[in-house]
């Protein structure tokens, strides 16, 4: 599939409460990658925030189209994962199929796997497409802790040979990637090869990664692209009266008690605006 497409760009916005997942809809987002703790990177949403975002969706008038594709990563930490972190992934995988089945916006799963010497865990991940199908399915940004980025993607390519070929069907459609690099603007050069890469087949490349209403404009030019992954967050303080400043609830890299940071719908509406 060609990513230099001329429709309209696309964000994806990352979430991680309902309250962001609220004002990425009203600002505009076309689609919600629904997660928990963002600090670690995003996480397997609790099954409350997605029952309640579903019970959301279905109230409003007139009604709203949105894509939501739900983080499969069982805790923080690295992407190499045992036989029972493998079983979970699956437990959740199971779910939203359930969830989706009754709400249509719950249309894909993000997930990725390595192995230990750095390459994408071929095996593991093929099962959890296959299982997710017909689920649209991301490799997240574990693609960018890989060892080598053609390696990762002739992989990916063989995956979805894999699952095409076989009865349970199911492909994974994109790779969300920063470049190999801590963001987009540095990984750049590694995007472009990955379009070049990826031209001829059924997998788009997903930009994410320090993605910002000031270098948005800048990112569109270089790649060509039709879709980007944003957060749009800005950080609130607690409405905590009293407060304990003697405890934490975190190790010693943690987020403070006190401050949240969630999805403000005008810096979604701005990043739209400069795209145009």
């Amino acid at each position: 599939m060609s990513n230099n497409l001329n429709d309209e760009i696309k964000f994806e916005v990352c979430v991680d409460s309902l309250n962001s997942c609220i004002e990425a809809i009203k600002g505009g987002a076309n689609r919600l990658e629904l997660c928990s703790s963002l600090f670690s990177g995003g996480l397997t949403p609790s099954y409350g925030l997605m029952k309640t975002l579903k019970e959301y969706i279905e109230k409003q008038q007139p009604p709203i189209s949105i894509d939501i594709f739900v983080m499969i990563r069982p805790r923080s930490g690295d992407f190499l994962y045992n036989e029972d972190e493998i079983t979970i992934m699956k437990h959740d995988i199971e779910l939203i199929k359930q969830i989706s089945n009754e709400c249509s916006s719950f249309s894909g799963i993000v997930i990725g796997l390595l192995n230990s010497d750095g390459t994408i865990d071929k095996h593991n991940t093929e099962t959890l497409v296959k299982l997710a199908s017909p689920l649209s399915v991301t490799f997240h940004r574990a693609f960018d802790m890989s060892r080598d980025y053609i390696e990762s993607f002739n992989t990916i390519k063989s995956i979805n040979n894999c699952c095409k070929s076989s009865d349970s069907g199911g492909k994974i459609s994109r790779i969300l990637t920063s470049g190999m690099e801590s963001s987009v603007l540095e990984g750049i050069d590694t995007i472009k090869e990955l379009i070049k890469l990826s031209n001829g087949t059924d997998i788009i490349i997903l930009p994410g990664g320090g993605i910002t209403q000031k270098n948005i404009n800048k990112i569109i030019k270089k790649t060509k692209l039709q879709e980007y992954h944003i957060s749009g967050r800005t950080v609130s303080d607690s409405k905590m009266q009293f407060r304990n400043t003697s405890v934490f609830m975190g190790g010693s890299l943690r987020e403070s008690e006190y401050t949240y940071a969630i999805v403000d719908k005008n810096k979604i509406q701005d990043f739209i605006n400069k795209s145009n």
